[in-house]
């Protein structure tokens, strides 16, 4: 069962779990066909035949690239190949230094016909390459467990931060898993089940709740009984019956003098609505005792 522990004054007071990434659609996008044979111009094959087949063709396959005049016209069905081929002419890689050469505006030509080539394969058939294994982050563990289990647990007191990237946690090469962090999800995936299942044999154990020192205390709480200011709210699933004990400090000064003194206060703890609890402190005798023995306060 989950309880709701309020906390608040009258007054101003100081299963490890991974995913794999759906991949992408590969192949033909939905209303989209193969592209059609492309029409290719004679001045690119022979511009290909001159210069490039000489040295990039069956027998010698020079740098390992075997090129085709007749390639030209299905430029969607090889576009690794052609991509490398376009790189090269437009940089003026190719044709290499003292072999012919041909114009610039023949090269030109057939880097901006390859580029189009290219570009409408690409729109057709898109290939955003192979998913990683994503690795759930914190965020994504604390929802899986909310969904699967009904637990609204607090990842960050059962695992360490995730690596960013960019400013994003969630990003697949990023989210690593080291030794500790294995062990820190299987602890977490122990204390999650026990809290889903219960478990008798349970040792005692203990959280702390803080409050924002910059947090407001001069102003209600939502969720909090009408009529208080400040305080905090802690919503916490209780795994079986027994006694909990509450312990309520507040803040110190640099000095080590209790904040929030200089007027008298009532500090109400509340139970799923219902007050258990309700103590009287603050004022000149709380101050001066304060101030004169602030370590025993």
């Amino acid at each position: 069962m989950t309880r709701r522990w309020c906390v608040s004054a009258a007054v101003s007071c100081g299963l490890i779990v991974a995913a794999l990434s759906v991949p992408y659609a590969q192949g033909r996008q939905a209303g989209l066909t193969d592209p059609p044979g492309a029409v290719v111009r004679a001045g690119d094959r022979s511009l290909l035949e001159q210069y490039c087949v000489t040295c990039h063709n069956e027998r010698s396959k020079t740098g390992g690239l075997q090129l085709d005049p007749e390639g030209l016209s299905a430029v969607h069905e090889d576009p690794e190949l052609w991509e490398r081929v376009l790189k090269k002419v437009r940089s003026g890689m190719m044709p290499p230094a003292g072999m012919p050469m041909p114009s610039p505006e023949a090269r030109r030509g057939l880097v901006t016909w390859l580029e189009e080539q290219l570009d409408r394969a690409a729109r057709a058939r898109p290939n955003p390459g192979r998913p990683l294994v994503h690795r759930l982050n914190r965020a994504e563990y604390r929802n899986a467990i909310r969904d699967l289990l009904g637990l609204d647990i607090d990842p960050t007191t059962l695992l360490p931060a995730d690596d960013s990237s960019a400013g994003f946690d969630n990003i697949a090469d990023v989210l690593g898993v080291s030794p500790v962090l294995l062990e820190s999800y299987l602890n977490a995936a122990g204390r999650i089940a026990a809290l889903a299942v219960g478990d008798p044999g349970a040792p005692p154990s203990m959280d702390v709740y803080r409050v924002r020192q910059d947090a407001s205390q001069s102003r209600h709480v939502e969720g909090l009984p009408l009529g208080t200011v400040g305080g905090t709210l802690i919503e916490r699933t209780l795994p079986l019956d027994g006694e909990y004990q509450f312990e309520v400090k507040l803040f110190r000064t640099n000095l080590g003098t209790m904040r929030g003194l200089e007027h008298p206060h009532q500090l109400e703890i509340s139970v799923d609505g219902e007050r258990v609890h309700v103590a009287s402190f603050g004022g000149d005798k709380d101050v001066s005792d304060s101030s004169a023995n602030p370590t025993l306060t």
